[in-house]
């Protein structure tokens, strides 16, 4: 235990003191930038919400046979992504970086004492729902994959699968939101700590009562939660690699057992499961990464950073839906029909020979 505090000390030492009494209210506060921020994520819910009953509705309708079970999970998967960008949207966080605390510019903006902790626990749950509903989509992908082995046969019953999700989703909830309920200092302690030390922060919270987070004390502790993020993202892009090339070869060893069809559209399904999976990586993990690496730095301009990368973060239901529309060939010719209507209303006529550049050919022909 001892050595494993040594090593993270050290690294710790690489990096340059914060000098925290050097931050001004300006390097905190910019309300033109929240503004503007604010009004992003007002547009990226009415977007996301109409894109969203688009792909509830086509996902729905115009699935092909083959994919009956599997469209209830790409609705699963959607339907969490959506949620989370609606929550950030209506939540609208704004990082004080580089002090260890936040507020809210939307719906808990005037939300005071403990329940402050709400804003926190409510990312969580959703947290775990996107992430799991991203491992349910695997879980199936893989099942099919074989669908002679013991573990098809178990997983086959909807009972089963079903209990076993809610008793994931409530531990890994479960154990993420219980050290963030205990560890989170209530208001008064944190306004206490901040204000007596730093004189911007008495303004700061009079002017955002929601304020909640860490005393800098924590910047220490910091130095371990980047590095296990680290790990766990090298771990996660490791895995999703190894993932997808195993699936392939149990996918190959049961090719003679599938029809030409199925092997086509199994291979469809998961390429788009796996890009979904790249883009989650590029739009969520590494943009909050590199701000929490440049916060620790102690990087003056990173609260006004922070808000562009959290942006980016609203990108990511829609990506979401572009990848899904874009890789299934039914939902692509759905749309590519609607484009071609709406084409000719105006006036505009596309020959069929035009229409290649609505996908992919190698996937275009995975269902007949």
């Amino acid at each position: 235990m001892s050595e494993n505090v040594l090593f993270f000390e050290k690294v710790g030492a690489l990096l340059p003191p914060v000098n925290y009494s050097a931050i001004t209210f300006d390097d905190l506060d910019h309300p033109r930038l929240v503004a503007i921020y604010s009004l992003y994520w007002e547009i990226s819910i009415v977007f996301s919400t109409g894109l969203f009953c688009f792909m509830l509705h086509m996902i729905i309708t115009k699935s092909s046979k083959e994919m009956s079970d599997y469209k209830w999970y790409l609705v699963h998967q959607l339907t969490w992504s959506y949620i989370f960008d609606v929550y950030l949207g209506l939540w609208k966080p704004v990082p004080l970086w580089p002090f260890y605390i936040g507020y809210s510019a939307g719906i808990f903006s005037n939300v005071t004492a403990n329940l402050v902790t709400l804003q926190l626990v409510i990312l969580m749950l959703i947290i775990v729902g996107m992430g799991l509903s991203i491992y349910a989509s695997v879980v199936h992908r893989y099942v099919q994959a074989s669908p002679f082995s013991t573990f098809y046969t178990y997983y086959s019953v909807l009972r089963y699968r079903v209990a076993f999700m809610v008793i994931l989703y409530a531990t890994v909830a479960l154990i993420l939101c219980i050290p963030v309920i205990v560890t989170i200092p209530s208001q008064g302690e944190l306004k206490s700590a901040l204000t007596t030390n730093y004189e911007i922060m008495e303004a700061l919270f009079e002017l955002h009562p929601s304020i909640f987070g860490y005393d800098t004390a924590i910047q220490k502790l910091s130095v371990v939660y980047i590095f296990v993020e680290v790990l766990l993202f090298v771990g996660v892009i490791l895995s999703i690699i190894l993932l997808y090339l195993n699936f392939l070869r149990i996918l190959r060893k049961n090719r003679p057992n599938l029809s030409e069809a199925t092997y086509k559209m199994q291979i469809m399904l998961f390429r788009t499961l796996f890009i979904q999976l790249g883009s989650a990586v590029v739009l969520l993990i590494l943009p909050i990464m590199l701000a929490l690496i440049l916060t620790m730095s102690g990087w003056k301009q990173v609260s006004s950073f922070s808000l562009i990368a959290i942006s980016f973060t609203g990108l990511h239901a829609a990506t979401d839906f572009f990848i899904t529309t874009y890789f299934i060939k039914s939902y692509r010719e759905h749309v590519k029909s609607l484009v071609f209507k709406l084409l000719r209303k105006f006036g505009i006529k596309i020959s069929l020979e035009q229409t290649s550049v609505f996908g992919p050919a190698t996937v275009s022909s995975a269902i007949k």
